[in-house]
């Protein structure tokens, strides 16, 4: 099915998936928007990349062009993780995008969410994620001086990133109990699969590994 779609790159630059019609924008994302005229329901984001820079900027110019005839809107994530304060920024946009808009929030077969990304995923009330995805927990952490010294822990900061985004969006207490102890001054790799076996209540919706192809029997 067609549908209305922008595709966000870390680079900042914008490709169409669908749509004959291209529009040139003047902003800070350097976006190149283009429309599919004959469905206008859905606005489709991917973001590829750290969670860095005005992340929380593009999303917003995106949305603020879509027409009165969209009302789901889908984001895309594929992302080694990166700042919690831009995190938090996307998070607050797509709260306000939740208003009014049906949101969705994706990690598709062999893409990443690591760290920071979790935060903007759990934005989504419906969260569609891979069993084939790759998951990255770890706590808060600050560099003291420079990147080269140790990484110091915030623990403080974990809890509250525990409570305003990982428990607000439903994620299981009895997992998160059982996940503080394994990131304490360590990395604690996930796969989708192990996440809903698991019911963390991170996914919501699992993205199965069986995709069908279109193939023919070689005929002897």
């Amino acid at each position: 099915m067609a549908d209305f779609r922008y595709l966000i790159s870390a680079s900042l630059c914008w490709a169409a998936i669908l749509g004959a019609s291209t529009l040139r924008a003047n902003n800070s994302c350097d976006a190149t928007l283009a429309i599919a005229p004959d469905s206008l329901s859905i606005l489709s984001m991917q973001w590829k990349g750290k969670i860095e820079g005005p992340m929380a900027a593009c999303i917003m110019t995106a949305f603020a062009k879509v027409p009165s005839t969209v009302w789901r809107v889908s984001l895309s994530l594929d992302s080694p993780g990166g700042n919690l304060q831009t995190a938090e920024e996307v998070v607050t946009v797509l709260k306000d995008i939740r208003k009014t808009h049906q949101l969705s929030t994706i990690v598709g077969r062999g893409a990443t969410c690591s760290s920071a990304c979790v935060l903007v995923f759990l934005a989504g009330e419906r969260r569609y994620g891979a069993l084939s995805s790759i998951w990255l927990f770890h706590e808060v952490g600050h560099w003291t001086h420079r990147e080269d010294r140790p990484l110091t822990t915030d623990r403080i900061a974990t809890e509250r990133v525990f409570q305003d985004y990982f428990l607000a969006a439903g994620v299981s207490e009895a997992w998160l109990n059982r996940l503080r102890p394994l990131i304490q001054n360590a990395d604690y790799w996930q796969t989708g699969q192990n996440l809903f076996d698991d019911k963390s209540g991170i996914i919501t919706q699992p993205i199965e590994n069986l995709v069908p192809r279109r193939t023919e029997r070689q005929k002897y």
